[in-house]
């Protein structure tokens, strides 16, 4: 795949640079070291910040401000005339190809813009920089150490590139969760349906077998013949002579007309007392299903289970209000590497938030669960139906009580509001409308003997056939419509258990092999970062060692050899410096071997907390194993620093062959900040367009820079020796040390006769400009006291800046070609 160099970057109006027209713009070299230097204040951070929201679409800094803090509002610098922030960059592909030139714009409306010539999809390609090694800072390299092994195992995989393996590693995880799982899918309500139905289903049976049985004389045998039961009956019925002729357009048993037969057997033997036979004969059929199918003893122990079962759920998830806010909370949680704080309040808190936060969801899971389970006991449970049968299906009705089935589904109709002694008293309810039901199933039996014995024996054995076998027609439909509905259930149920199955095995196919990865990428990286901690450090007996438990996320950082010591806690035994370096060693050495679009990696201030020595030898590390030099796989290196030492450095290694170095100078917001790479004279320039305009403050803070850029190009380009601590920090000590470094040695110089100045040259520069500027400007500058002094005034400084820069200067041809002597001793 193609991937990118940075090499240019252009900054208006962004954070700390104002740059109001006149953007920071900074080149970066594909092919040798990049160092960018700045004091404390000058827009380092604000540079940096600048990439992380072109390629990243946020400023991190800005995102840990609590929102009463309105952090949006300082995206744009405070004192840009149009509230606009510009970003420019631009990425070189490492193929050869052209440029790619993409601009980023927050308008004052907060809007963010993405726009460019080059590439038809310049948002995707800014994503595709939104790498972890791509821009490393110094509290990246901190937290890796202090993280705790899980979160660090999480940050170690995005830094990988492995992040979307672990993501989704993570979600097959959540799904195949069995309580969310069997919440999400109502499992619990699927069995209960299934349950209840083939409940329903064997009832019907068992009535349908007893008439069955009636009709036919017959057993059945074979419960799978169930399409054939009815035609079996209607056969039973064709075999009346009565009946046949009413039978014969009849082509199955739900096709009979029962009022039909129970009229032609009423004609045959006329009066009322037949009606009522028919009538009796089909209550009494009635009243022994009902009889028959009386709930057993214990059915309402389910009922009590389930409720049971929701008390216990509620106690555990009481707050169950909270359910939509603990939602969003795992869901926040789950797409932020950092889960230690709460979403809500912004506070730190202990380990696991986002577990925890899981935890209380499964608890009202459950708790929806139970409640589903006993809403669906209460509506289809043998216990309740048998009750509202009894109640609201017997006519007439067994009394005049009020329906408490009916009140009990009412109860958990919206909400939960039952107790056990309502369940006491439905108990009761149903002893007594059992007793009242086998009394009217006696009073018609003894009523029907009655009227049988006072009819001839074949009309009344004739009624009782067909109304058996109406009876037998509506049990063997309830049947066969309550076992299918149960298949239908079964049949769900089976599906989300071969789905269950399948997740779970994908579950731990993918974290096996995820973890097999990445610990074979451990294993790869293991001889890299512990060369690169050695040389950093150098330091042969502590051995550092990363390592990743099988299935699990968490990456523990260990020392495999401790001086005389053996597998050591890291965390707990190195000091800040050497923590620091090791974690940059990882990140570097994952970095090394990434292979996605960011050919490049921007650090900012990654060496905070090394001493010299071990400064020098990262810068060593970085130019020799990482930067790439035109022809090597390595990456193209940024360095961001306002390190002192650090800057002297980086200016001896700016040869224009391995390492190109730039620095940052500004004073902001008074003043624009701007860049060594850009021309001196054009710091000049503007210093001396905002003086000729009356703007003071911004001239002078312009010339300070060019001043100070003068200076340190004398000192560097004839080789001045300065003090190891020369002070750059504050304007007025810098100024000055470097005003007496440069007079020092010219002076040490003249007395041993070595100088190669012309006499006018030291005489304008002890006598006249140095002076001036000490008594004219920097003796003020320190406490703001340039804020009195006239434009004409710091017009004539600005060309005593010019007087000391062409002291060190002769004319190469005699045509004003002004070159820089080699040193103080050396003409060329």
């Amino acid at each position: 795949m193609t991937r990118y160099f940075l090499t240019r970057v252009s900054v208006e109006g962004f954070r700390g640079i104002n740059n109001d027209g006149d953007p920071l713009v900074l080149s970066f070299k594909s092919d040798r070291v990049n160092s960018v230097f700045a004091p404390n204040g000058s827009g380092k951070s604000s540079l940096y910040e600048a990439l992380e929201y072109a390629f990243r679409g946020s400023v991190a800094r800005l995102n840990q401000m609590q929102s009463a803090e309105s952090p949006a509002n300082y995206i744009a610098n405070l004192f840009h005339s149009q509230r606009k922030a510009t970003i420019e960059v631009t990425l070189a592909p490492d193929d050869g190809g052209s440029d790619v030139k993409i601009v980023v714009e927050r308008e004052s409306s907060g809007e963010r813009t993405v726009s460019s010539v080059d590439v038809s999809d310049p948002d995707a390609l800014l994503a595709s920089m939104n790498e972890d090694f791509a821009l490393l800072d110094y509290a990246a390299f901190n937290r890796f150490i202090e993280d705790t092994a899980l979160t660090r195992g999480r940050s170690f995989s995005s830094l990988l590139g492995l992040s979307e393996y672990g993501e989704f590693l993570r979600t097959l995880k959540a799904v195949s969760n069995s309580q969310t799982f069997k919440s999400d899918l109502e499992v619990a309500q699927l069995e209960a349906e299934n349950t209840s139905l083939r409940a329903r289903a064997d009832e019907a049976l068992r009535d349908f077998v007893a008439h069955y049985r009636t009709l036919t004389a017959r057993e059945i045998d074979d419960v799978s013949r169930a399409d054939r039961w009815g035609d079996e009956v209607l056969s039973s019925l064709r075999g009346v002579a009565l009946l046949s002729p009413l039978l014969e357009d009849c082509s199955s048993l739900a096709a009979v007309n029962f009022a039909a037969l129970k009229n032609a057997v009423f004609e045959a033997e006329s009066g009322a007392v037949r009606e009522r036979l028919a009538t009796l004969t089909t209550t009494r059929n009635l009243l022994d299903e009902r009889v028959a199918s009386r709930a057993p003893v214990d059915a309402s122990k389910d009922l009590e289970r389930r409720l049971s079962e929701y008390d216990e759920a509620l106690s555990a998830a009481a707050e169950s209000e909270l359910q939509g806010l603990l939602s969003a909370a795992s869901e926040y949680l789950h797409l932020h590497e950092d889960t230690s704080a709460c979403p809500l309040c912004e506070r730190p808190g202990a380990d696991g938030l986002a577990e925890r936060v899981d935890e209380r969801l499964d608890a009202l899971a459950e708790l929806k669960r139970c409640e589903e389970a006993l809403r669906t006991e209460v509506f289809n449970g043998v216990f309740v139906s048998r009750l509202g049968l009894l109640e609201q299906g017997t006519v007439p009705p067994l009394d005049d009580m009020s329906s408490v089935a009916a009140a009990l589904r009412t109860q958990v109709q919206t909400g939960i509001n039952l107790t056990d002694d309502d369940i006491r008293s439905a108990e009761s309810r149903l002893t007594t409308l059992e007793g009242l039901l086998a009394l009217r199933a006696e009073s018609v039996a003894t009523a029907l003997e009655k009227i049988e014995a006072s009819l001839p024996p074949s009309l009344v054995h004739l009624a009782e056939l067909v109304a058996t076998a109406e009876a037998a027609r509506t049990e063997l439909t309830r049947h066969i419509e309550a076992k299918s509905e149960a298949d239908k259930a079964q049949r769900k149920l089976d599906a989300i258990t071969d789905w269950k199955r399948f997740i779970d095995s994908s579950y731990r196919t993918f974290a096996s092999a995820e973890s097999k990865m990445s610990q074979r990428i451990l294993g790869e990286l293991r001889t890299d970062y512990q060369e690169i901690f050695a040389g950093i450090m150098s330091v042969g007996d502590i051995v550092p060692n990363l390592n990743r438990a099988n299935g699990t996320e968490q990456l523990t950082v260990e020392l495999s050899k401790f001086h005389s010591a053996e597998s050591v806690s890291a965390r707990a035994v190195l000091s800040e410096s050497y923590r620091n370096a090791l974690a940059i060693s990882v990140f570097l050495s994952a970095a090394a071997r990434h292979g996605r679009a960011p050919r490049f990696v921007v650090l900012d201030d990654v060496t905070s907390s090394f001493d010299a020595g071990h400064q020098y030898r990262m810068m060593e590390q970085l130019r020799t194993r990482l930067q790439h030099d035109g022809s090597n796989d390595g990456l193209q290196v940024i360095l961001l620093s306002h390190d002192v030492t650090l800057e002297k450095y980086f200016d001896r290694l700016d040869d224009g062959q391995s390492w190109h170095h730039q620095k940052l100078q500004g004073w902001p917001p008074l003043t624009p900040v701007k860049s060594h790479n850009q021309n001196v004279d054009r710091l000049r320039d503007d210093a001396e367009k905002h003086l000729r305009a009356g703007r003071t403050s911004e001239g002078a803070g312009l010339m300070r820079q060019y001043l100070e850029f003068v200076l340190q190009q004398v000192i560097r380009k004839l080789q001045i020796p300065v003090p190891i601590d020369l002070a750059v920090n504050e304007h007025a000590i810098m100024v000055g040390s470097c005003l007496d470094a440069i007079v020092d040695a010219v002076k040490t110089r003249e007395k041993l006769g070595t100088i190669v100045l012309e006499q006018q040259q030291i005489s304008d520069l002890t006598g006249r400009h140095v002076p001036a500027i000490v008594a004219n400007w920097v003796s003020h500058y320190g406490s703001s006291g340039s804020a009195v002094f006239s434009p004409p005034s710091l017009l004539a400084v600005l060309g005593d800046i010019d007087g000391i820069r062409r002291c060190f200067q002769y004319d190469e041809s005699g045509s004003g070609n002004w070159r820089f002597y080699k040193s103080l001793t050396k003409r060329f």
